[in-house]
C-alpha cells in the first residue's frame, strides 16, 4: 500500500536533510593531524572540513558504577536445549560505552588552525561502519596470553544519543555480545579472582575519497586493504579504515558486585534478558539501494497471563552501522509458546509494504530480517585469481594489475589486485557486490620497473569464479 501523500512530503524532506550523511565526498589524502587529531577536507567544497571520531570508553552510571552487567545464564534443561537435568552455561557480556569529544582546547586550536581556509565549516567525519572484536586475556595459557571471542558482538542505540547527526558524533550506545559455554567459563574463572578484565578492539570505516596513491605499510595492511577496499572509478570511492583503538576494561567485581546477574533459565525468558537478536544488514552492505527504512514488530506470548506482548525496532539507510539490535522484552515471555514477526519496508519514495506475520522458528534466539536474494538488487561474489610465478622470470615485469569491471547501482566502478614477485602466494580473492544480471569484465595489466604500463589483456567477460594465467 501507499503511505499518504502528506507523509510522502515528510519522508522526502527527511531524506534530503540526511543527505550529507550519505554522500559527503570526503577527501582521504587531504589526511592533516592538528593538535592530535585527524582533520580531512571535502573534494568538492574546499571550505568543508570533517574531524575524526574520539576514542570510546567505558560508561559510568548515576552512582558512579562502571555500566557493565555480566549476565551468567544457567540452563537447567528446556525444551530448547534437550538437555533436561544438565546444567550449562550461556552467558550474555553487555556494557556501554561513550565516544568521547574533541577536548575545547583542542577544538580551539583546531578552529585557529583553519581560519586560514575562510569562512570554513567543521563536522564529524560520516561513519560507515565499526567493526569491533572482544578478548578475554587468559593468564593460564601457555599457549597464547588471549582468546578471541567467537561471536560477533554489536553496538546499539538506546536512544537519541546513540545516533550521529550531521553536526556531532553518537555519544553512549551499549555493546552486546553472546558468550558459548567455553567462553563463559573464562570469564567466570575471573570472576573468582575478583577482578573482570577484557578488551574491545574498535575499528572506524568510512566511505572516502581516495587518488591513486601507492599503499605503504607492512604485507599485512596492504593485503588487507586490497581485500577491503572498494573503488569507484567516477569518484575513486573506497571504503577505508579511518581509525583504531582498543578499549579495555577492568572491573572489581568485589567492589560492584551487583555487575554479576546469575540467571536460571528454564521455560521462559525473564525481563530485560536480551532474548531475541534482530540483524539486517540491507543498509551495511547497500543491498537494496531503495530502502530508507525497515521496521519488525515481534509478538511474544506473557508467562503470567498469557497477554500478547508487541515490541517493535526499525533499522535506517542513515545509521547503516546499526545494524543488529539485541531485544527485551518489559515482561518474562514463555519461550516455548510462538513467537511471530512482521516486517514493514518504506522506500525513499514513501511506498510503504508490511509482510504477513512470520513465525519465528522455535528455539532461535537470532531473527535475520535481510531481504532474500530474490529481493535483492544487488549481488555479492568472491572471485579467485590465480597468476603463474613465473612470469616475474621476466625481470623487467615488476607487478601484475588485475582489474575487476562491474556495475553496481547502475555506476561503473573497478576493483584491482596488484600482484609481485615478492608474494608468498600467488592466488588472491577479490570481494565485490554489484548489480544483479549485470555483466563483469577483467583487464590486465603489466608494469615494467619504469612504472610503465603494458596492457596486455583488454576488457573481457567473465564467466567463473576462478581465473587462472599461466602465461600473459
Amino acid at each position: 500500500m501507499r503511505i499518504g501523500k502528506f507523509l510522502v512530503n515528510i519522508f522526502n524532506f527527511v531524506f534530503i536533510a540526511n543527505t550529507f550523511q550519505l554522500f559527503a565526498q570526503v577527501d582521504f589524502s587531504s589526511k592533516q593531524i592538528i593538535d592530535g587529531v585527524a582533520i580531512f577536507r571535502d573534494t568538492a567544497d574546499p571550505l568543508l572540513f570533517y574531524y575524526e571520531p574520539g576514542d570510546l570508553i567505558l560508561n559510568t552510571t548515576a552512582n558512579g558504577e562502571p555500566d557493565f552487567n555480566f549476565l551468567d545464564l544457567r540452563y537447567t534443561g528446556t525444551k530448547c536445549s534437550s538437555d533436561s537435568g544438565e546444567k550449562k552455561f550461556m552467558s550474555i557480556v553487555q556494557f556501554g560505552v561513550t565516544m568521547q569529544k574533541i577536548p575545547s582546547e583542542k577544538l580551539k586550536n583546531i578552529k585557529s588552525a583553519l581560519k586560514k581556509y575562510g569562512r570554513y565549516t567543521l563536522k564529524p567525519l560520516p561513519i560507515s561502519h565499526i567493526n569491533t572484536r572482544l578478548i578475554i586475556p587468559v593468564e593460564k595459557n601457555n599457549q597464547k596470553r588471549h582468546e578471541p571471542i567467537e561471536n560477533e558482538g554489536v553496538l546499539e542505540a538506546n536512544d537519541k544519543s546513540g545516533f550521529s547527526s550531521s553536526n556531532s558524533f553518537w555519544t553512549k550506545r551499549t555493546y552486546t555480545i553472546r558468550l558459548n559455554q567455553y567462553e563463559s567459563q573464562l570469564l567466570n574463572q575471573q570472576l573468582k579472582d575478583n577482578l573482570l578484565g577484557i578488551n574491545l578492539n574498535y575499528v572506524y570505516h568510512s566511505n572516502v575519497s581516495v587518488n591513486n596513491e601507492q599503499i605503504t605499510g607492512s604485507k599485512e595492511l596492504v593485503e588487507k586493504f586490497e581485500k577491503d577496499s572498494l573503488n569507484d572509478t567516477s569518484k575513486n570511492i573506497q571504503n577505508r579504515v579511518i581509525k583504531s583503538n582498543t578499549l579495555t576494561i577492568n572491573v572489581n567485581t568485589k567492589k560492584y558486585p551487583d555487575i554479576i546477574k546469575q540467571v536460571d533459565l528454564n521455560e521462559e525468558i525473564p525481563p530485560t534478558y536480551a532474548a531475541i537478536e534482530v540483524k539486517c544488514y540491507d543498509f551495511k552492505e547497500n543491498l537494496r539501494p531503495e530502502l530508507y527504512m525497515k521496521t519488525i514488530e515481534i509478538e511474544a506470548t506473557s508467562v503470567s497471563n498469557d497477554k500478547k506482548i508487541k515490541i517493535k525496532t526499525k533499522f535506517r539507510k542513515k545509521y547503516s552501522d546499526l545494524y543488529s539490535q539485541s531485544i527485551n522484552f518489559p515482561y518474562a515471555v514463555n519461550m516455548n509458546a510462538p513467537m511471530r514477526y512482521r516486517i514493514t519496508e518504506i522506500t525513499k519514495n514513501g511506498d510503504r509494504s508490511i509482510s504477513e506475520w512470520i513465525y519465528k522458528p522455535e528455539c532461535n534466539s537470532i531473527i535475520d530480517i535481510t531481504s532474500s536474494q530474490n529481493e535483492q538488487n544487488i549481488k555479492n561474489e568472491i572471485i579467485d585469481i590465480e597468476m603463474n610465478p613465473t612470469i616475474f622470470e621476466d625481470e623487467s615485469i615488476t607487478k601484475v594489475k588485475f582489474n575487476l569491471h562491474y556495475f553496481q547501482q547502475e555506476k561503473q566502478k573497478t576493483k584491482t589486485l596488484t600482484f609481485s614477485s615478492n608474494d608468498d602466494l600467488p592466488l588472491k580473492s577479490i570481494r565485490f557486490a554489484h548489480d544483479k544480471n549485470s555483466s563483469i569484465s577483467y583487464s590486465i595489466s603489466k608494469y615494467t620497473s619504469l612504472d610503465e604500463e603494458l596492457i596486455i589483456v583488454e576488457k573481457k567477460e567473465i564467466k567463473e569464479n576462478y581465473i587462472y594465467f599461466n602465461n600473459i
